[in-house]
């Protein structure tokens, strides 16, 4: 009968957890909410993905953005779509940011004890008008005008303090999201390859920029520091 303590017993030691990477921004300009993200995946050091998506659409007036464990954070898109469209069906109106803030907030608080490795900033317009909620691994959330998380964030915040006033044209947002991301991506090695930019207005409700419509800004804050 082998003992405890044998010195015949190889001690396996428990996984350790991989650390990624990434940069995620959202803020709020005039009566927009504005997202931007690298597209970067990592495990440690490998880079798993170039493409991966960082921004989802919840509703067409709700956004989200995901920082951390990307399995975790997918489980947690899919059950904010599928409520916000029960919500809808059944009462015949657009579901609240708010009320998707409260609903994810207590499902991470639930599973505390095994919690969802993600990081999620919630962003929308509603009658309230825009709004911005970033919401922890154990459920606890803040409201935010101009929030960034991820290993990228230090460096977006210091970008976004510097430019970022409330009275922003869209034009003028969509521009200074994309720059805080680029200036995370040339910084942080855990954030890179490109940028996404979507917004939220009244008008348009949910929209992605085209590539095409990020050429100019890919000209001016990415290309002009590559090393050739």
């Amino acid at each position: 009968m082998w003992m405890r303590d044998s010195p015949h017993i190889t001690r396996i030691p428990p996984p350790q957890p991989v650390k990624s990477g990434t940069t995620t921004v959202c803020f709020t300009a005039r009566d927009a909410v504005i997202f931007a993200t690298d597209t970067r995946a990592t495990a440690g050091f490998y880079v798993a993905h170039r493409k991966t998506k960082k921004v989802h659409q919840i509703a067409d007036h709700i956004a989200m953005t995901i920082a951390g464990r990307v399995a975790d954070a997918q489980t947690l898109i899919d059950l904010l779509r599928s409520n916000a469209r029960y919500y809808e069906y059944v009462h015949g109106s657009k579901i609240r940011v708010k009320a998707v803030t409260s609903l994810l907030s207590g499902i991470m608080f639930r599973y505390r004890f095994l919690p969802f490795q993600a990081q999620i900033l919630i962003g929308g317009v509603d009658a309230a008008g825009p709004q911005i909620y970033g919401v922890d691994p154990l459920g606890g959330h803040t409201v935010e005008t101009m929030v960034a998380s991820g290993s990228g964030s230090p460096i977006a915040v210091g970008v976004l303090e510097s430019e970022y006033r409330p009275d922003l044209s869209l034009e003028e947002a969509v521009r200074l999201g994309f720059k805080a991301v680029a200036a995370a991506i040339r910084r942080d090695i855990g954030s890179g390859d490109s940028v996404d930019v979507a917004y939220i207005t009244p008008a348009t409700t949910y929209r992605e920029l085209t590539p095409e419509e990020k050429a100019p800004l890919y000209d001016e804050f990415v290309k002009p520091y590559l090393l050739v």
